[in-house]
């Protein structure tokens, strides 16, 4: 082989490699994106009307402040008298929609109906709202959880990152709430408790990446509930059921 071929075999393996290397960098930027963290929490502002000038009104000593004296604050903010006392979130992981509302603008069918009175009698007396979402891949547990407290978009890398999550350090409701001294407890599985440590007071987790097991964080949930709900020392109850 002469020399001229040796060296244009090289350039043309080199130039072979750079373009995969490329091509892999696209792929891997465009198809896995990672979103960049915001710093930082919503003060008071959040809780103010909007104003023309656009000129922030927070208080720059907000930080300093007790959690009791920083949730007189909000209020006073956003002249809205609290309705509740103690909020519940309930999550039942793997529930269809169809299950509780139908499909197709059709009703449920009655074994359906008579599986769940009471969330039916709700949605029939007013006294509840239910509506069809239509969820962004990846649908697995911790996005999903990080979207319904922050609003944040997951994304294809959560599928990884959700066997072994991590501190949630975005603004989110639950930060929020521990700032001003809300007493939160949690029961069911344990992705909440990984998502946000030292935030709960009580709490008894379960993991749910058993495939085989599909009743223990169900269980979980139903021991405690009662229990709970018997106590006044909370203001928010997670109770989060998982179906592998």
């Amino acid at each position: 082989m002469s020399s001229v071929s040796c060296t244009k075999l090289t350039i043309f393996t080199i130039a072979a490699l750079i373009l995969q290397f490329i091509g892999l960098y696209l792929f891997v930027f465009s198809f896995f994106p990672v979103k960049p963290l915001l710093s930082g929490y919503s003060d008071s502002e959040s809780f103010r009307r909007p104003t023309c000038d656009g000129v922030a009104n927070s208080n720059p000593n907000e930080e300093s402040l007790p959690p009791d004296r920083l949730r007189s604050l909000y209020q006073e903010v956003s002249e809205m008298p609290p309705t509740y006392d103690h909020l519940i979130i309930m999550v039942i992981d793997g529930l269809p929609a169809e299950f509780v509302l139908g499909k197709k603008g059709q009703p449920p069918s009655k074994a359906f109906m008579e599986a769940m009175p009471y969330t039916q009698s709700l949605l029939a007396n007013g006294a509840g709202v239910g509506y069809h979402a239509v969820a962004a891949a990846p649908t697995v547990t911790m996005p999903r959880l990080k979207a319904m407290v922050s609003g944040a978009i997951g994304g294809f890398l959560d599928v990884a990152f959700n066997f072994n999550s991590q501190a949630y350090s975005d603004d989110n409701l639950l930060a929020q709430f521990f700032k001003i001294g809300w007493k939160m407890v949690m029961h069911g599985d344990d992705t909440w408790l990984k998502l946000f440590p030292g935030f709960f007071a009580r709490h008894d987790g379960v993991s749910s990446f058993f495939v085989k097991d599909t009743v223990q964080v169900d269980r979980n949930v139903s021991r405690h509930v009662g229990d709970e709900l018997s106590r006044d020392d909370w203001n928010l109850l997670v109770s989060s059921t998982a179906t592998s």
